[in-house]
């Protein structure tokens, strides 16, 4: 049941006429489905359910959701400003259904994103309580843009989701394109400057976007078991004799926005992206960095000087499975010590530290982890100059101030 302090902010938004959507995380709570309490214009709804034999999904209550609605697949320019909708049920055609796209072809002068629209966010945590208020509107300054504000300040009205994993085209240009395979074996500058390539608009999927993205996962489910929720992806699909180690390629999945499996050796999408989805490639992530254990992060995605000490510092190395959480301003939730969770309970998503010197951190997990992998896996064993076969960058583009669809 949420606590006094809850029921009364609820109340009074409500009052205002505002609707507001959430959940309370009850974090000692380690069983994902009983983890996540519905509060406010959805305290009634029923959540998602997919079907992981005909990888259908079930929208339950939260089919008319304007973030689901507005979640489009589309062919975007390199600057950020979309040119035209794709099929969301196949991807080789336009919205007509008929007349083919550019999805795989690399002389396309951008890629292949997924529009999210911006939403507001209020998140604080009460004792062991974490508490999610999502609105389309700001309500007052604890409403915040969390993954909606560039390098430069600014708010924007969406971001662009790669639908596909990066690859570096013949002019070092990082791309989101279908039939391609995704670029490994790179270090962090080679990465960047795939990205700055690209153009001014183009970061690395990583930050505070990713914690925004992870709540709605949530909140759409009702549980933090997202593997179970959306589907198992590639996370157990590392073959040593294999090519590519089992890394997949780019490849255009059927169904709509949602596709999963259990199997764990298939290319799933979340939001129409095999990247938040598949889990079989590290993707760096420099907006999270953890020198000698103190936890600093780049709330707006900038590679300058402005990291934010969080406060935070990891004292245990190694691996573990958290429950509990803290929240940054600007940019989200971060797990924390002490470590009680499993593959099942808790996040089911894990955590992975090097206590000592200066690590980036790496997202989602690899073809070769298994149940470790999530939308909130973090690991802290990377270095910059790291070019490995299972780690890659995918492409954040962010559009110009004020372009919407």
């Amino acid at each position: 049941m949420a606590d006094k302090t809850t029921l009364d902010k609820i109340y009074s938004y409500l009052m205002e006429g505002e609707e507001v959507f959430g959940f309370i995380e009850h974090m000692a709570v380690k069983d994902p489905a009983r983890r996540i309490e519905y509060i406010g214009a959805n305290k009634d709804y029923a959540p998602v359910s997919m079907n992981m034999a005909t990888h259908e999904m079930n929208y339950g209550s939260w089919g008319s959701f304007p973030v689901l609605k507005a979640n489009r697949p589309w062919m975007v320019r390199y600057d950020g400003v979309p040119d035209y909708e794709l099929c969301e049920t196949d991807y080789t055609k336009r919205a007509d259904g008929e007349t083919a796209s550019d999805v795989a072809d690399l002389s396309y002068a951008g890629g292949a994103y997924s529009w999210l629209m911006k939403i507001y966010k209020e998140e604080y945590v009460v004792g062991t309580d974490r508490v999610v208020h999502f609105s389309l509107r700001k309500i007052n300054d604890s409403f915040l843009p969390v993954g909606f504000v560039d390098a430069s300040g600014n708010t924007l009205e969406g971001v662009w989701l790669p639908m596909f994993y990066g690859y570096h085209d013949m002019d070092g240009k990082m791309r989101s394109i279908s039939g391609t395979q995704p670029t490994v074996g790179v270090n962090l500058a080679e990465q960047r400057m795939a990205f700055t390539n690209a153009g001014i608009r183009h970061a690395f999927l990583g930050g505070s976007i990713v914690n925004t993205v992870t709540d709605l996962l949530y909140l759409f489910a009702k549980t933090t078991n997202l593997q179970a929720a959306y589907g198992a992806g590639n996370s157990l699909g590392f073959h040593s004799k294999a090519k590519h180690y089992g890394v997949l390629a780019n490849a255009v999945v059927g169904g709509g926005r949602f596709y999963s499996s259990s199997d764990g050796k298939s290319l799933n999408k979340i939001l129409h992206s095999i990247v938040l989805g598949s889990y079989q490639l590290w993707q760096r992530d420099p907006y999270v960095i953890l020198d000698a254990g103190k936890l600093y992060v780049s709330p707006n995605n900038s590679l300058t000087r402005a990291y934010e000490d969080t406060g935070i510092v990891f004292k245990r190395p190694g691996g573990h499975y958290p429950h509990l959480a803290r929240v940054v301003k600007d940019f989200g939730k971060v797990m924390v010590e002490p470590y009680g969770g499993s593959p099942v309970t808790g996040y089911c998503d894990s955590i992975y530290l090097h206590t000592c010197g200066f690590k980036i951190g790496l997202r989602f997990g690899a073809c070769s982890q298994g149940p470790a992998c999530g939308l909130s896996t973090l690991n802290f064993s990377g270095n910059a100059f790291d070019a490995l076969w299972n780690i890659g960058a995918s492409d954040l583009l962010e559009p110009p101030v004020g372009v919407s669809i």
